[in-house]
């Protein structure tokens, strides 16, 4: 599915931008019918049965999340071998200066995302530090799987700046889109106001996080 011509197209792809910290924005991020493929794996798999809805009304509403790889669907699959491998965190590790990355196979707070109609997610940084273990989260890649995705709905994610007095970059969830970002304690981002999207229709992303880990002094 994934061969050294995409991993090179790809790499070229990734320019990252400081503002309002280190981030790349990538359209056409796989070959489409591998997007397209893996959207309609999606829709056919229930997270609503696998975890049920994550965090606190007030910050996030009707997200819902999968994050058991065994059960996974196979494009789903294939996407995250590509992108959890050692060939792909070099370019990683090259593009955000980053040495030692390691990826997060038990997919903590990561995995598949879905929000509905009115669901939101307030704008925050991240957990940096994995609980009771010395892994510093460093990258966030974000890949989104909506076609046809309307202006109107919104759902963009927002990149904010450290002070959060206002966005300085906002991301369509567009199919095929992916977006990666260093976290630390200001990488600021979600996307706060109510998505509009219709009742039958999610939005839906593969999150896939990474680390290094943290020398003891």
């Amino acid at each position: 599915m994934f061969n050294k011509e995409i991993l090179s197209e790809i790499e070229k792809k990734i320019v990252v931008s400081e503002n309002p910290f280190p981030n790349t924005i990538i359209e056409n991020f796989f070959p489409l019918e591998v997007a397209k493929k893996a959207e309609e794996e999606f829709k056919n798999y229930n997270t609503t049965n696998e975890a049920g809805v994550r965090g606190a009304e007030h910050f996030q509403k009707t997200k819902r999340f999968s994050n058991r790889y065994e059960d996974m669907p196979y494009t789903i699959k294939k996407i995250i071998d590509f992108l959890y491998s050692k060939n792909f965190i070099n370019i990683l590790e090259k593009k955000f200066n980053l040495k030692n990355v390691e990826p997060d196979w038990s997919f903590h707070g990561g995995g598949l995302h879905e929000s509905f109609n009115g669901g939101f997610l307030k704008i925050h940084s991240d957990f940096i530090y994995m609980r009771e273990s010395k892994l510093r989260r460093v990258l966030n890649l974000l890949l989104y799987l909506n076609s046809n995705w309307q202006k109107n709905w919104g759902g963009s994610i927002e990149l904010w700046d450290k002070e959060m007095k206002s966005a300085r970059k906002s991301v369509l969830p567009e199919i095929n889109k992916a977006v990666i970002f260093r976290t630390d304690k200001v990488s600021n981002h979600g996307f706060p106001e109510p998505i509009r999207c219709p009742d039958n229709i999610t939005r839906k992303s593969i999150a896939l996080y990474y680390y290094i880990i943290e020398k003891t002094i």
